[in-house]
């Protein structure tokens, strides 16, 4: 696991390292003869990682709590992808920096491949998992046929869970407003996704004014944000329409125990459901309140008009006294 550490970009790596890791990477290779393989994001470097382990230096370029978009480029990532064997991407608009890396690194023997298509649903890791196991196979000259029938079932024991969960809460009764890159996995749980949005800064207060008229029209009970883009937009319209907040990632090893794709499957599901119980339990206790607040309303209201019968009464009968004297 040392190699692969030395390979892992935190966000707090300043120029010097990244300039000391075309060294670590060089090095490694030669001490060790592990093939470098680089990957964009930790979509696919995940699925690497848990498929080759040790037996490989992975790189992966993108840090998983960060929007592709926003990849800054350094001179390190250019001497890495330089030496390595394989670099895996997915094909997604966010690695438009991708070209201008290569073109940089000018590793004419580099194989890249690409793993396109939805990954954060059940079905879509498992084809992430079939199609970078397939690729390394063939490139590497592997047998991982009991690796991936392993990590499929990982996949398929967490879809029977929140499958399980979906029933249990009643999640297709659940409204849900959320990112717009998270509606495929939302909506896998069996959520029922009534709007989405793209990221805050390209809304406008239109846009905004919708997305509140929809969330108390419809009733909506979650509002879900991507962590890799925003943490608070949600939170503020949550508040504004009593709905729970809820922030999901759509990278896996962003957030502590979500290192693989089936381990982050089951990590923003159980945000869903836990959001889903608090906002069920919220919801009994404000219909308990307006009942009682009902109550007492017509309480008030016939007391009062308890009062007036009592008041009437005693009129007529000083008015009977009265007209007997």
């Amino acid at each position: 696991m040392k190699n692969k550490k030395l390979l892992t970009f935190g966000m707090s790596l300043m120029l010097l390292p990244l300039l000391f890791l075309s060294v670590t990477v060089t090095g490694a290779q030669a001490a060790d003869d592990k093939p470098i393989i680089v990957c964009t994001t930790s979509a696919v470097g995940s699925v690497v990682e848990e498929f080759l382990g040790d037996t490989a230096n992975v790189l992966v370029l993108v840090q998983p709590g960060l929007c592709p978009a926003d990849f800054d480029m350094k001179p390190g990532y250019v001497d890495a992808v330089s030496h390595a064997t394989i670099l895996f991407k997915q094909g997604i608009p966010g690695e438009f920096w991708l070209d201008g890396l290569l073109e940089a690194a000018g590793n004419e023997d580099l194989i890249v491949v690409a793993i396109p298509g939805v990954y954060n649903t059940p079905e879509g890791a498992k084809n992430y998992i079939r199609g970078v196991g397939g690729n390394l196979t063939q490139l590497l000259g592997v047998n991982l046929d009991s690796k991936i029938s392993q990590m499929l079932n990982d996949v398929d024991d967490v879809s029977g869970w929140i499958a399980s969960q979906a029933s249990t809460y009643d999640a297709s009764n659940v409204n849900v407003i959320c990112m717009a890159w998270l509606q495929t996995f939302i909506e896998s749980a069996g959520f029922n996704v009534v709007a989405t949005y793209n990221p805050p800064e390209t809304l406008s207060a239109g846009n905004i004014t919708s997305l509140l008229e929809t969330a108390r029209t419809e009733g909506v009970a979650l509002i879900v944000d991507n962590l890799q883009i925003d943490t608070e937009f949600g939170e503020g319209i949550a508040s504004q329409v009593g709905a729970e907040h809820v922030v999901l990632t759509n990278f896996p090893d962003a957030i502590p125990n979500t290192e693989t794709l089936s381990k982050m499957l089951r990590y923003n599901a159980e945000q869903l459901f836990g959001a889903t119980v608090m906002w069920q339990s919220t919801s009994t206790l404000r219909v308990e309140r307006n009942d009682l607040a009902n109550q007492v309303t017509i309480f008030q209201i016939t007391t009062s008009l308890a009062v007036v019968v009592v008041a009437v009464e005693a009129v007529l009968l000083y008015a009977r006294r009265k007209k007997k004297q």
